[in-house]
């Protein structure tokens, strides 16, 4: 039996974290014997863990970071305290003593050592002293245009020695791969593809355990409040839309560092009446099935998780071609409503797609043609062939 490790920086909402529990749960336990570590002990999909799953922890929190949500995620909001910890802890990590970590903390003789997360979990890894292990690093952001990780390097020298210790980069999309190789400048044999596993099952199940009525049409959006996401630039063009006579609702659901400039933004704009900020919730999936047309905004993305799941559940998907939307939906829009990538794009989008019913009805069958993509038995099925078979 191989000894597999996986190691994220928590178990809080996000597209990767999901994706991690879904794969976790779902790996064949007669033939591996799975470890999943957190860096920080916290997250909403901890109690999602099946009892099969070992769980371990580098470091518990002394105090609840999140009083004011339900996610576990670090990043559910912003306040001046916050800020100065995050700079505070992207420091610590900058020039942590990984080695000693790794000893102390993580060190079980593992065939498989796999850092499920950019930056901090590939820092952790990356400085193994277990020379049999097999080591694996997961990318799920454009390093170019999306560079949060690399607060947590001293320099780009600093990363990319990281990243080369690794056997293999496996990477959610091939823009995520093509722009890891511009950055990183290594061997591009080192890389392999993996698109994110979604448990297709599970989500029309939840998706109907709650009936959601609307009276007036309605877009729905889930995600991370960050910048990163583009809510701003939909927030702008819903007054723009409104002000010229269109009546509709847009439903945010999530939490993140701009939940409150969002806010503030709705409150100066009076678009009270149309956007409605839901907050975190555990189970997304009635209200994407409910809308009539599910929008990412975003102004980057790996390959995202939620809109594959909004894909899953047939809905009609208005998004903007950022990086990884083209292999989701199409080059050429094969398969959803894909716009430019600034506001103007968006603006286009939705205007031509309010009450518009014979285009809605076309991407949901779109979507429904899509939806055969993503099947969690052949992602892990690749994820053995690929990985774990070597």
């Amino acid at each position: 039996m191989k000894k597999l490790l996986f190691l994220n920086h928590t178990l809080g909402v996000g597209g990767a974290e999901k994706v991690l529990v879904n794969l976790v749960n779902g790996l064949d336990k007669s033939k591996y014997d799975v470890t999943l570590m957190t860096v920080i002990d916290t997250g909403i999909f901890k109690k999602d863990l099946n009892p099969d799953v070992k769980y371990k922890t580098i470091f518990k929190l002394p105090f609840n970071f999140n009083k004011s949500g339900e996610s576990g995620s670090l990043q559910a909001s912003s306040s001046p305290l916050k800020t100065f910890l995050k700079k505070v802890y992207q420091l610590f990590w900058r020039y942590a003593p990984c080695k000693w970590i790794y000893k102390k903390y993580v060190k079980d003789n593992y065939d498989y050592e796999i850092a499920f997360l950019e930056g901090i979990c590939a820092k952790i890894l990356a400085a193994s002293t277990e020379e049999k292990a097999k080591k694996y690093v997961w990318l799920h952001i454009d390093l170019v245009n999306e560079n949060k990780s690399d607060a947590f390097f001293k320099n780009i020298d600093d990363q990319k020695k990281c990243y080369d210790s690794f056997d293999k980069i496996v990477c959610v999309s091939d823009i995520v791969r093509n722009q890891a190789i511009k950055k990183l400048n290594l061997n591009p044999t080192k890389y392999v593809k993996l698109y994110n596993s979604i448990h297709s099952d599970e989500i029309k199940e939840k998706a109907s355990l709650k009936d959601i009525d609307h009276s007036i049409f309605t877009f729905a959006t889930v995600g991370r409040l960050a910048t990163q996401k583009g809510y701003d630039r939909m927030i702008s063009v819903s007054k723009k839309l409104k002000d010229e006579g269109y009546q509709f609702r847009v439903q945010i659901i999530g939490e993140g560092p701009e939940e409150m400039n969002l806010k503030n933004m709705v409150e100066e704009l009076n678009l009270q009446d149309v956007i409605q900020f839901l907050g975190f919730q555990s189970n997304p999936y009635p209200y994407i099935k409910a809308c009539d047309v599910f929008i990412c905004p975003s102004r980057a993305e790996g390959f995202s998780t939620v809109a594959s799941e909004a894909v899953v559940l047939h809905k009609a998907c208005l998004v903007t071609n950022c990086s990884g939307m083209g292999e989701l939906f199409g080059e050429n829009g094969e398969y959803g409503y894909v716009v430019i990538n600034d506001e103007n794009g968006i603006y286009e989008g939705m205007k031509n797609i309010i009450n518009n019913n014979e285009l809605i009805i076309n991407l949901e069958q779109k979507s429904k043609e899509n939806s055969s993509r993503f099947n969690l038995g052949e992602s892990i099925s690749i994820l053995e062939k690929e990985l774990l078979n070597g």
